[in-house]
């Protein structure tokens, strides 16, 4: 066996083990996060005639419920992971005030309810990527024949590949919507995967004048091992696209040393351009 693949071996043993640990530590809290969704259930008779309400209102109008079904989420989504044990830590936080002008935030998908954590992060509205998947998202572990439906997709627009969301994204701007966008096709995380492949349109995304930021969630992999007493911390990261690429054009390799920079921000080891 050559050093190569001694070293591809360590490499998924490795991942193994932090696999097996994983689950270890969500069979130690299962219970705990059930008896999370029942401090939720507190809540139900509040959230289920608001939800089914805006489901109706949503039905009739639907640019005239805006605001009030994407206030109505992020306010439920914050609700979810406050009893679902997350607990953020703004290390570097985003923007607290409303851009004035078209801005994109770049960020991972690294979790199935990466988009439902985005949209609490923001102190406003802005546009997020949505999966079709978030449709059947029930407003309560117990109740699971009451879904979000059609009033997940306020949050923003279909989560699609870049190039099929690229009119969409450029739709979201002319709107004055801060708007996210997803650097990656997959979900993965640094802590099973080493390379970030990352689409090429983001690159010419961020070489325009658009305000461009980085964001990331970091530990927001681990949701599952949190309970509401004992919750999981995600740190939260967010870099404009001028201090993260400061004198970069110093270096030798600009475009490479932007890209490096990406890889590292968000903590994996190498980066393939798709």
């Amino acid at each position: 066996m050559n050093l190569s693949s001694k070293f591809t071996d360590k490499q998924n043993k490795s991942k193994f083990n932090r696999l097996q640990a994983e689950q270890k530590s969500y069979q130690a809290v299962k219970w705990a996060r059930i008896r999370n969704h029942t401090y939720m259930l507190i809540l139900l008779p509040l959230l289920l005639p608001i939800h089914l309400g805006l489901l109706i209102f949503f039905a009739i109008s639907k640019e005239g419920s805006y605001k009030s079904i994407y206030t109505y989420l992020k306010s439920y989504f914050y609700l979810y992971f406050l009893f679902g044990g997350i607990q953020k830590l703004l290390t570097f936080p985003p923007p607290t005030q409303e851009p004035t002008k078209p801005t994109l935030f770049f960020t991972t998908r690294n979790h199935d309810l990466i988009s439902c954590f985005l949209s609490t992060l923001f102190s406003y509205p802005v546009s997020i990527p949505v999966s079709s998947h978030l449709r059947k998202f029930p407003i309560h572990f117990f109740f699971p024949f009451v879904r979000m439906h059609s009033l997940i997709t306020t949050l923003g627009y279909d989560d699609k590949p870049i190039r099929d969301s690229l009119p969409a994204i450029h739709q979201s701007l002319k709107q004055g919507k801060p708007t996210v966008v997803f650097i990656n096709p997959k979900i993965i995380n640094p802590m099973f995967n080493e390379t970030l492949p990352m689409y090429n349109e983001i690159i010419e995304l961020m070489d325009t004048s658009i305000n461009c930021y980085f964001l990331a969630c970091k530990g927001i992999e681990a949701i599952k091992a949190g309970t509401i007493f004992y919750p999981t911390f995600v740190s939260i990261h967010c870099v404009s696209k001028e201090n993260l690429f400061e004198d970069v054009d110093k270096t030798h390799f600009p475009e490479q040393e932007k890209c490096l920079r990406i890889m590292k921000f968000f903590d994996f080891q190498k980066m393939d351009i798709i």
